[in-house]
Parts: structure tokens; C-alpha cells; sequence
């Protein structure tokens, strides 16, 4: 009975003497903080902001060549606008001296009169330029302007010299208090090592369970999520085995192989390209990617590429997660027509948009609908407009032959096509033989205004690499181009 209470005793002093040592420690700790704080708080904001200064100055003083060089007056404006855009910087870096600036503000306001002084200096030369007296622009610049900035530069220096004083002085006094800090670490560290065997085993014993866990937690990570890790030059390093079924292959025939990112499309080494240009600069990835298995079927994955860095943040490895979504991309199919649908186009125009023109290559939307289709159906049935809407879509892919031609169907009897690497007139034969294969179907249409047969009216836009129009806006222009095939009916008509 008295052992356990001298046991408990002396636990209790233990405890109370770690509390006030770890209480002292932390208040050195908070001291230490602050000194940390106040110095790049103060000082280093201070010479940065001072350095800063002096960049722009040059920047400024290299711009106002520029202006006295100018030839017309579009140069004239654009090299007084840059003077501008540092001058604002200049200003705003003297607002965070103000605010930071511990010395004499007698020698800030100095520097900062000195700084204003110089925009008349600057006003002058430019009313020079513009009044044609370059000579007389120059010869300032080089003279009083060229040496006021110079005097500039001396008064911008001695703040940065006072900023790095006061940090050496900061320095000093946090070197102080780091003793200090230290030698309270060395009694707790000691206490500490004293509780530590006293709970070694009881620690040990939670180890061993929680590694338990952690090995059945992987387990299920690699069963049921699809991850794998590569290299910096995108070589499996390792790979799950839910990933391993997803792409019909064992994990020895996988790893050390080139990843390409699990893509094996046509369009594979594209991905592969823009997927390298971003996580090999440390930029996390995201986007779908196709998985062709033995059989010829397609998987799609969502994928996200996430970058590892060493201790000096260079990038080292990636890790691979991915997503199967193999029955919500099937759910972008048109059942009617097996056409892509409207939801896949809107996903497919932007991706293939920004291929073509990271290829350099020309962009066409194609935009096309059946002529007089509700007349059609009013006398036919919409039972026999099916049946016509499956031929037409049937004809038209018989076209689609390219990997990165696309069609779909994107309303009741309205089709688009998008397809790269062809300019207008190219695109209008192109065109023309969708037109012509769909009219030799010979499909009556009695009610047609323009044909016994059923006809298609087709309207195009094609963009070069240079152009600024995005997705919807190329819309409009095919939209645009097919309300005036239709003024015609059974044409093509490109733009």
C-alpha cells in the first residue's frame, strides 16, 4: 500500500515537474517566434521592398530609353505605359516601407521626395519626344535623369544596409534566446526519456496492433483502388492489383514498363505529351483516359496524376489514381442512333479544340439537319423517321474514319461533326460527299420542297490555330452557315 502511494507520488511530481518545464519551454519557444516574426516582419520586408525598388528604377530608367528611341507614337505610348506599370510598383513597395520601417523616417521621406522628383524629369523628356526633339529627350535621359537615378539608387541602398542591420540586431537576440531554449530542451528531454521507458512497452504493443491495421488497410487499397505509382519519366515503379484487372494484365508484366499514363487509343501519344508537360513541372493532372483490352473492348478512367517531390521539392515520382467510369461513358451514347450524344460533344469539342491547335493544325464544326424532317414525319410516322434518323446516322459514320473525327446527334434530327486538319476547301469536298452518300440513300420524301428523296443541309465553320473563337462562339458561326444552306436546302455551306 505505501509503495503504490510512493509510486504514485512520484509519478505525480514527474508529471508536475514536465508541466512547468514544457510551460517554461514554451514561452521560450513564443519569445523565439516573435524575434523570428519581427524579423521578417520588419527588416527583410524592408529589403525587399527596397530591393524591388531598385529593380523597377532600372526597369524604369531601361523604358524611358525606349521612349526617347521611339519612332511613332504607338511605341511612344506603349514605353511610357511601361514606365507607368513599375512606377505604380515603385509606390507601392514605398506604402509597405512606410508601414515596415523601423529607422529614421526623416531618410525614407528622402528617398521618397527623391523618387517623385524624378517623375518631372520623366514628364519633360517624354513632352520632348512628342514635340520631335529626340536630341533633347536624350540628352536628359543620359544627363540628369540618368544621374538622378543614380542618387536614387544610393538613397534606396542605405535603406536596404539599415534593414539588414536591424535584422543582424533581430539575429542576435533570437541567437539568445535559442540558448536558452536549449538548454530548457536538454532538462525535458531528459524527463521525457524517463516516461518513455516507462511506456515502451505499452507503446510497442499499440505498434504492433496499428501496423495490423495499416497492413489490412493497404490491402483493401489494393484490392479495390485502382493506383499506381511511377517515376519521373512515367515508369510503373508499382501498380495495384484493382488497376491490374482493370487492364487485363499481371503486376509483373507491368512494372518497369513505359506507363503512357494506361492510355492505348490512337490519340495516346498526345495525352501522353500534354499529361508530361504538366506534372513534370510539379502541376497536379486530371482528365479520362481509354484502355483497350485484348478483345477490342474499351475501359475509360478518370485519372489524376499527383506529383512527389524530394527534400529539395524537385519532382521524384507520381502517383496514378484512377476511377473506372466505363458505364457513365456508355451512358454518353445516342441509343437511337449509337451517335455520341450532346453531353459527349460538349466534353469532346473543347478537348479536341485544344489538340488541334497545340498540333497547329485547322479546326472545323460541322452543324447539319434533315430537310423538311417534320413534314417527313407528319406524313410517314415518328416510327418510320427512326428507322430514318438510324440510316442517316448510319451513312454518316461511315465517313467518321479518322481518330479524332467525332459525330454525334444533338437534337431531334440535327447531327455535328468535328474533325481536324483540313482547310475550307478540303473540308467543303468532304462535305459534299456527306451530302451526296446521304441523298444516294434514296429515301422518299414526298413532302420534300426540294427533292423525292431525303436530303441533308449542312453548315461549317473552320478556325486556324491563330483563332480566338472558343466552343461556343465556332458554334454560332456553323449554326449561322447552316441557316443559310437551308435558305437553299440540300447544300453545303462553309465559313
Amino acid at each position: 500500500m505505501l509503495e503504490s502511494k510512493q509510486i504514485t507520488l512520484g509519478f505525480s511530481l514527474i508529471i508536475v515537474t514536465v508541466l512547468c518545464l514544457a510551460l517554461n519551454f514554451q514561452w521560450q519557444l513564443s519569445k523565439l517566434s516573435q524575434d523570428n516574426n519581427d524579423l521578417y516582419e520588419h527588416p527583410f520586408a524592408v529589403s525587399n521592398a527596397a530591393n524591388n525598388i531598385n529593380f523597377h528604377l532600372v526597369s524604369m530608367h531601361r523604358y524611358m530609353k525606349d521612349v526617347v528611341l521611339s519612332t511613332n507614337e504607338q511605341e511612344l505610348m506603349l514605353a511610357v505605359k511601361l514606365v507607368s506599370t513599375h512606377e505604380s510598383k515603385v509606390l507601392s513597395e514605398f506604402d509597405l516601407i512606410f508601414e515596415k520601417f523601423l529607422g529614421d523616417k526623416a531618410q525614407l521621406n528622402r528617398t521618397y521626395r527623391s523618387f517623385i522628383a524624378w517623375k518631372a524629369i520623366r514628364h519633360e523628356v517624354v513632352q520632348l519626344v512628342g514635340a520631335d526633339r529626340s536630341l533633347e529627350a536624350i540628352a536628359i535621359t543620359k544627363g540628369k535623369g540618368a544621374e538622378h537615378v543614380a542618387n536614387l539608387n544610393v538613397l534606396v541602398a542605405q535603406l536596404v544596409d539599415f534593414a539588414l542591420n536591424k535584422a543582424e540586431e533581430f539575429h542576435s537576440s533570437s541567437l539568445i534566446r535559442t540558448s536558452k531554449a536549449q538548454t530548457t530542451n536538454a532538462v525535458i528531454s531528459f524527463l521525457v526519456f524517463v516516461l518513455v521507458i516507462a511506456f515502451a512497452i505499452y507503446i510497442k504493443k499499440h505498434l504492433i496492433k496499428a501496423q495490423e491495421e495499416r497492413n489490412y488497410r493497404t490491402h483493401l487499397i489494393d484490392q479495390h483502388i485502382m493506383l499506381a505509382t511511377l517515376n519521373k519519366d512515367a515508369v510503373i515503379s508499382d501498380v495495384s492489383s484493382a488497376l491490374c484487372r482493370f487492364l487485363g494484365s499481371r503486376k509483373e508484366n507491368l512494372i518497369g514498363k513505359a506507363s503512357h499514363f494506361f492510355d492505348n487509343s490512337d490519340d495516346w501519344q498526345d495525352l501522353e505529351e500534354e499529361i508530361l508537360s504538366s506534372i513534370q513541372t510539379g502541376k497536379e493532372w486530371s482528365g479520362e483516359i481509354k484502355h483497350f483490352d485484348h478483345h477490342g473492348n474499351i475501359s475509360w478512367a478518370s485519372s489524376t496524376i499527383l506529383p512527389k517531390y524530394d527534400e529539395n521539392f524537385q519532382v521524384q515520382e507520381f502517383t496514378n489514381i484512377l476511377v473506372n467510369i466505363t458505364n457513365k461513358k456508355l451512358s454518353g451514347v445516342d441509343k437511337l442512333t449509337s451517335m455520341l450524344n450532346r453531353r459527349r460533344y460538349d466534353e469532346c469539342i473543347t478537348h479536341e479544340m485544344r489538340v488541334a491547335k497545340r498540333n497547329g493544325q485547322n479546326f472545323t464544326l460541322v452543324i447539319l439537319d434533315i430537310d423538311y424532317f417534320k413534314k417527313y414525319n407528319d406524313h410517314y410516322g415518328h416510327p418510320q423517321g427512326d428507322i430514318t434518323l438510324q440510316k442517316v446516322s448510319e451513312k454518316i459514320l461511315t465517313y467518321i474514319k479518322r481518330p479524332n473525327d467525332f459525330a454525334f446527334r444533338i437534337g431531334g434530327e440535327e447531327f455535328a461533326i468535328i474533325f481536324s486538319n483540313l482547310d475550307k476547301q478540303e473540308t467543303k469536298l468532304f462535305l459534299k460527299e456527306i451530302r451526296s452518300g446521304v441523298e444516294s440513300l434514296n429515301i422518299e420524301h414526298s413532302k420534300s420542297l426540294v427533292s423525292n428523296s431525303l436530303t441533308i443541309s449542312i453548315g461549317a465553320c473552320v478556325i486556324s490555330q491563330n483563332s480566338q473563337l472558343d466552343e461556343e462562339k465556332i458554334y454560332i458561326e456553323a449554326d449561322k452557315a447552316l441557316y443559310i444552306a437551308k435558305e437553299k436546302r440540300n447544300t453545303v455551306v462553309v465559313v
